[in-house]
């Protein structure tokens, strides 16, 4: 049953993720298992592997007039849980997110904007806060 949800995760992750051109990409632990980067150098579509405990961080550059960073988080599963903290240019968190803070059942996934945000690199820290094994998980932020 495993092997086929593992199988059914990769259909899902290579359907999510359009191939726009390919390349590496990774954080300071380079759990990178496929990065694309949109045409217009903003738009950064990644997919990772994350295991219980695990926190990858990931940066985003925000230019000025950007009216909405809009952010997605998705682990294709809510069996699981992870958590996503979301800090400013200057070091101060934004908030935190779970699964069910959009008020719904758990399904694995975090979908939220930024509106007017501040110019600057803004990070995203993924936290495994419930896995068993390894989960799969793509960061979209555009």
């Amino acid at each position: 049953m495993k092997f086929n949800r593992l199988i059914g995760l990769l259909a899902i992750f290579v359907l999510i993720i359009p191939m726009v051109s390919a390349g590496s990409t990774g954080s300071e632990r380079n759990e990178a298992v496929l990065g694309l980067s949109q045409a217009d150098e903003f738009t950064t579509r990644g997919g990772y592997i994350i295991t219980q405990g695990e926190t990858h961080s990931h940066t985003c550059s925000v230019s000025a007039g950007i009216s909405v960073l809009q952010v997605d988080l998705n682990w294709f599963t809510p069996d699981y849980s992870l958590k996503l903290d979301v800090y400013r240019p200057d070091g101060s968190l934004y908030g935190s997110y779970h699964d069910d803070d959009d008020g719904c059942e758990p399904d694995g996934q975090i979908r939220f904007g930024i509106s007017n945000p501040v110019p600057g690199f803004w990070n995203f820290k993924v936290y495994g806060e419930r896995v068993t094994g390894i989960q799969l998980y793509a960061l979209n932020y555009f």
